[in-house]
């Protein structure tokens, strides 16, 4: 037999989706507007542009909706928001549970009153987030809403008098079902109270009609354990004997923790706390004139971070100033100051990047991009102080990135009596290249230092053909051996008369047998790819110089019919052909040898 249903027994209804208009849906609307504005801010920081504008939304739409529809009343399940009996958020996980902080904390309702301003809306968000993150400790959001003084915020909670204040036993109701505390009235003309109406000035959790703090009675005259705000009042049983050497045993792990709280926090230099400061004084709001002073500030600090070689709290100190925008400050005139022989930050900051590895190298590299082309000049000192090659050549390669528009800024350094920094200047034009540096390494070419002038010749290679071909020649007078033979094996890649007929000197020159053998063999191969039919005759005639009577093959003999082959002209041809005819052994030998090789140009 089917059993009767109890007529008398209530069922609580479903709740009922959000209607399609009404306050309803423009209180749904707004819900899941703050879910999203919660998650944002938790995803970017405060100052990120899409936080700003979902805050300011979030004020904007409960403003107009309270506009519209009066005062709102939200009340919180465990996992719901709900709007009288109609369902507004219903949360479909863990992340997505609007509810929960204010259920959690023990808020069962929130009203919102007409003229709430955009502050008390910041503040409700911020309060949600601080209970909500991970480094939230014992903080409930009932007392911080309380401490916030909202005006146009009504919250109804739940008493904790039964439970915690009270210290009650086990036949007290569940939290849920316990009774809803009303939000205590302002005082000095605030807006009216919430569901509950209380008239009660204390924290939340006083007892209705107590002073605040003030133990409730228990009905018999006897003090109970109570608590005032956070903190335990009345008597607490139990031997003080007994307490303190609890105490005393649990110190020395307190005491631990304590010194390693303190020693983290020192670790921090002062610079890095400065700095933090000054983020949080530009974060707070600051008006034109606050930015103004924080930027005739922050250079000291800028400097000590230099000089400390603390690169990347550098750039942060450059990101702080530029954020300012005050046009006392410019990095030109910073890096200036550094410039200087007397800086001594400087100085600093070289000691610091000859210890620092490369990590250090690259966050120090990234400091000085940031400060932009006006840094090259310190740079170069950077360079001509600095006793490590590695960090040497590196910042080169940043400084001819930075003047690589302006190359003619490296011309001072060419000059400098330190050799490897001439070197350093000269490896930065060469990285830059192009026509425009030939000019510039003019005065570099006579270097006293041999490596300095190698330098030079393998920086014409990035030049063309015709503007180094002068500083080429001129070169060959001074070079040593290697330089010679790099400079004669860069003149060679273009057929000039007037190249050949220098080099052609250097063949008939008395001293020519005394050069080293490749120094000769450079003079050989260089003016075989320069000389033309003019120059014919000339070769022709060193050809039939000599001993007639000598019989064994000549090398010297050879080589100049290889020269002559290496012109590659009719005439070239015709005149190893006369050659080959020779009566002169020698001769005849190699001009033979050079027409079995001979390959006409073009």
């Amino acid at each position: 037999m089917a059993e009767e249903r109890n007529p008398s027994r209530s069922v609580s209804p479903p709740p009922q989706a959000a209607p399609e208009t009404g306050p309803s849906r423009a209180a749904a609307a707004w819900v899941t507007q703050l879910g999203r504005t919660l998650k944002t801010c938790r995803l970017y920081d405060r100052a990120n542009p899409t936080v700003v504008r979902f805050r300011e939304d979030l004020a904007s739409t409960l403003s107009l909706m309270l506009e519209a529809h009066g005062p709102v009343r939200l009340s919180f399940t465990s996992s719901d928001v709900m709007l009288g009996e109609v369902s507004l958020h219903p949360a479909r996980s863990r992340e997505d549970n609007v509810a929960l902080p204010f259920f959690r904390d023990g808020i069962r309702a929130i009203t919102f009153s007409p003229g709430i301003e955009p502050a008390e809306v910041e503040a409700l968000v911020d309060r949600l987030l601080r209970v909500t993150s991970r480094e939230a400790g014992d903080e409930d959001l009932v007392t911080l809403l309380w401490d916030a003084h909202l005006t146009h915020v009504d919250v109804d909670f739940v008493s904790t008098d039964g439970d915690v204040e009270g210290g009650g036993g086990g036949d007290e109701p569940p939290l849920d079902d316990a009774p809803v505390a009303p939000w205590p009235a302002k005082t000095g003309g605030g807006a009216g109270g919430g569901a509950g109406g209380g008239a009660g000035g204390g924290a939340p959790g006083a007892a209705p009609g107590a002073a605040p703090g003030a133990a409730p009675s228990t009905g018999d005259g006897s003090a109970t354990t109570t608590r005032s705000d956070d903190r335990a009042t009345g008597v607490i049983p139990g031997d003080l004997e007994v307490e303190f050497a609890k105490i005393e045993a649990e110190s020395e792990g307190l005491t631990g923790r304590f010194q390693q709280e303190f020693r983290s926090e020192y670790k921090l230099t002062t610079v890095s706390s400065t700095l933090a400061l000054m983020s949080d004084c530009l974060d707070s709001g600051a008006g034109e004139q606050d930015r103004v002073e924080l930027a005739r500030f922050l250079p000291r600090v800028l400097h000590e971070a230099v000089g400390l070689g603390l690169w990347n709290e550098g750039r942060v100190a450059l990101a702080l100033l530029n954020r300012c925008v005050s046009p006392e400050w410019s990095a030109a005139a910073f890096v200036h100051e550094l410039e200087l022989p007397t800086s001594v930050t400087t100085s600093g900051a070289v000691a610091q990047l000859d210890q620092q590895d490369t990590r250090g190298l690259q966050e120090f590299l990234a400091l000085a991009d940031d400060l932009g082309p006006p840094a090259a000049e310190w740079l170069m000192r950077v360079l001509g102080e600095s006793q490590q090659e590695r960090a040497r050549r590196t910042v080169a390669k940043l400084v001819s990135e930075l003047v690589k528009d302006n190359p003619e800024r490296i011309a001072p350094w060419l000059s400098d009596s330190r050799w490897y920094v001439v070197r350093n200047a000269v490896q930065i034009l060469s990285w830059i290249g192009g026509d425009a540096i030939a000019g510039l390494l003019r005065p570099a070419a006579a270097h006293p230092e041999p490596r300095v002038r190698r330098e030079v010749v393998a920086a014409l290679e990035q030049v063309s053909v015709e503007r180094a071909r002068p500083l080429l020649l001129e070169m060959l007078d001074v070079a040593d051996a290697h330089v010679f033979s790099s400079v004669l094996h860069q003149l060679s890649a273009a057929r000039d008369a007037n190249t050949a007929r220098r080099i052609a000197r250097l063949l008939q020159d008395p001293g020519f047998d005394a050069r080293p053998a490749d120094e000769r063999h450079a003079i050989y191969l260089a003016l075989g790819s320069t000389a033309a039919d003019d120059l014919i005759p000339e070769l022709e005639a060193e050809l039939h110089k000599g001993n007639w009577l000598a019989l064994k093959p000549d090398p010297r003999l050879q080589a100049i019919a290889r020269c002559i082959a290496r012109i590659g002209t009719e005439a070239a041809r015709s005149t190893l052909q006369r050659g080959a005819s020779s009566r002169r052994a020698p001769v005849k030998q190699a001009c033979q040898s050079a027409l079995e090789g001979f390959h006409p140009n073009g």
